[in-house]
């Protein structure tokens, strides 16, 4: 089958390259010359495990292409992919332009085209975008009729950055919804080898379904964050009691998120929160509890800081930048939060991630960390031994070993582990957890 994929980010990417290992052919479409260079000679635009290779193996294949002439891309295609940012306005809302520029572009091909491809939309919106925006974009740029002469669905995706791949490969589930009865069986087909769950919904059901596991999620991270600093505060050590907790699958529904750590970030739960919260501000409806997870996450940072400005240091370390480790991505990643504020208190900081490098950043990545960190190439390091000269080390990411952190507790280093490395001698002198 030939699929076209609106959208080079991580979704779109890491789509492009698993449905080529899967034996399709791909046409990637954006409008970003770098990303589609990058892809048109098998280089992956995203950093993001096992990615690489398959997009090389699907070029050496001749199953990858890319271009930013939507017609060209579309040309002969089976399926479309929209997979576009949905990123937050100044207010919260969702800011949907690429997607109705997608959703033109589209119609205008349909309308002078013999083919009618599926057309899947994969970009997080809210309840009803897909009804109320994307289709009438896309028959009043076609001048055709949905249902009748072309077909639509809602896919949601859950991919995690960095175990992309995997989730693609072993899904939770699959869902699709519906812009009428039995659109979903040429998407449900290309999943045929695929084992999990399917579930055929209206359209703003599978809006929602996303909605509702990010912000699931959200609360989750904001729960054990907020109960592990009561651990810590009563001598508790909190991974412990999360232990217990999540040994509960039955009523606890899934351990997943629920160890106590720092602040979430990325790409989707901070801006899909903002997202829900606006859109129920619209509807009228009371929302109390997910409108406090933000002022929550928020907390978790301004504490981190307070914390770490209690023991005066001239110059902090910190492993990991990117919201999480394995990828480049620092979309509101609190790492990126913290090390401003530390910068504008006027501590030096010095910061190890082997997965970012400034000369290779694109898009919103590159724009929103240069207006953070202006010159981020001056605060990166490329050892860890780099950070020798650190009065305080912050360990965002699980890059480094117990070995590493006993040799700087011997050294005099105050360490504080955000990420719970195993085999820490919790009791070593100037070490602190997160939480415990």
């Amino acid at each position: 089958m030939k699929i076209t994929i609106f959208g080079m980010g991580y979704v779109g990417v890491v789509s492009a390259a698993c449905l080529i290992r899967d034996g399709h052919d791909v046409t990637g479409v954006d409008p970003i010359a770098s990303k589609v260079d990058d892809i048109a000679q098998g280089r992956t635009p995203v950093q993001e495990p096992g990615v690489a290779e398959l997009l090389a193996a699907g070029h050496s294949a001749g199953r990858l292409h890319a271009t930013t002439d939507p017609a060209v891309g579309l040309s002969g295609s089976d399926m479309v992919w929209i997979s576009v940012g949905t990123p937050s306005r100044a207010d919260g809302s969702i800011n949907l332009a690429a997607v109705e520029t997608a959703a033109q572009q589209v119609g205008a091909y349909l309308k002078q085209a013999s083919g009618r491809p599926l057309i899947v939309l994969r970009s997080t919106v809210v309840p009803g975008t897909t009804r109320r925006v994307v289709i009438p974009a896309i028959e009043q740029s076609s001048g055709l009729a949905a249902g009748r002469d072309f077909q639509i669905v809602f896919h949601p995706e859950f991919l995690r950055e960095g175990s992309a791949v995997e989730d693609f490969d072993d899904p939770p589930k699959i869902v699709a919804g519906e812009g009428s009865s039995g659109a979903a069986d040429r998407l449900f087909a290309i999943y045929s080898r695929y084992d999990a769950p399917r579930f055929r919904l209206q359209l703003e059901e599978s809006e929602l379904v996303k909605y509702c596991d990010n912000l699931f999620h959200a609360v989750k991270v904001t729960f054990a964050n907020e109960v592990g600093a009561m651990a810590r505060a009563a001598g508790v050590d909190g991974r412990r009691v999360a232990d217990v907790f999540c040994a509960d699958t039955k009523l606890n529904i899934s351990p997943r998120y629920l160890r106590p750590g720092f602040a979430f970030g990325g790409s989707c739960l901070p801006k899909d929160l903002r997202a829900f919260l606006r859109e129920a501000e619209l509807r009228s409806i009371r929302v109390p509890m997910l409108a406090s997870v933000a002022e929550s996450n928020l907390h978790q940072i301004d504490a981190l800081v307070s914390r770490v400005l209690a023991h005066r240091p001239k110059v902090v370390g910190m492993i990991g930048l990117a919201f999480k480790a394995g990828v480049d991505d620092m979309r509101e990643s609190p790492y990126v939060i913290v090390a401003k504020r530390l910068l504008g208190e006027g501590v030096a900081v010095k910061i190890h991630d082997p997965g970012v490098h400034p000369d290779r950043l694109i898009g919103a990545n590159k724009s929103l960390v240069q207006s953070a960190l202006g010159h981020l190439e001056q605060l990166l390091v490329a050892r860890v031994d780099e950070l020798e000269a650190c009065d305080v080390i912050l360990i965002n990411h699980s890059t480094v070993n117990a070995a590493v952190i006993a040799g700087w507790s011997k050294r005099g280093k105050r360490v504080i582990d955000l990420a719970g490395i195993s085999g820490v001698e919790r009791s070593a002198p100037g070490y602190e957890g997160i939480a415990w």
